[in-house]
């Protein structure tokens, strides 16, 4: 098992905010653009490792090891789909992350090194953002996106 460590985040800003949604939303599209893809061509019968280049498309907004890291989960959960289906359980393909109309499951996933957390009593969390959402919310280039952690974190693995 991997380490997994779950932060509940509260931005400092409504500006703050707003790019926070966004940078959650595309993290969903991209998952559900990905797992669409594979999902017709699992049904079709053929192979779903053969995709588009995703990163590409998300790397403005999401930043390239975010775009990248969510790719990755997206594998590993089609791995452990076909995984289950091998010891006969009876399993579905990976779901998606809602949709634009009826609101998407607001996630993300940011690499262990990507991310920045300040603890004590007022506890920080800074995450990378790709550069449109910089240009957009004038961040400057080797800004990030700073929030609070609320609660406690979760640390799995």
């Amino acid at each position: 098992m991997r380490r997994t460590n779950t932060f509940a985040v509260r931005p400092l800003s409504d500006a703050d905010e707003r790019l926070l949604l966004d940078l959650l939303d595309a993290s969903a599209s991209l998952w559900n653009e990905l797992n669409y893809e594979r999902r017709q061509q699992f049904f079709d019968g053929d192979s779903v490792w053969d995709t588009a280049d995703y990163r590409k498309q998300y790397v403005d907004v999401l930043g390239s090891a975010t775009a990248q890291q969510v790719i990755r989960k997206n594998k590993s959960a089609w791995q452990s789909f076909f995984a289950a289906r091998e010891n006969g359980e009876d399993t579905a393909p990976p779901g998606y992350w809602g949709n634009e109309d009826d609101g998407r499951e607001l996630r993300t996933y940011i690499r262990n090194d990507q991310y920045t957390l300040e603890t004590g009593d007022r506890s920080r969390l800074e995450i990378p953002v790709g550069q449109q959402l910089k240009d957009e919310y004038g961040l400057g280039y080797h800004d990030r996106l700073r929030l609070e952690v609320a609660g406690d974190p979760k640390w799995d693995g």
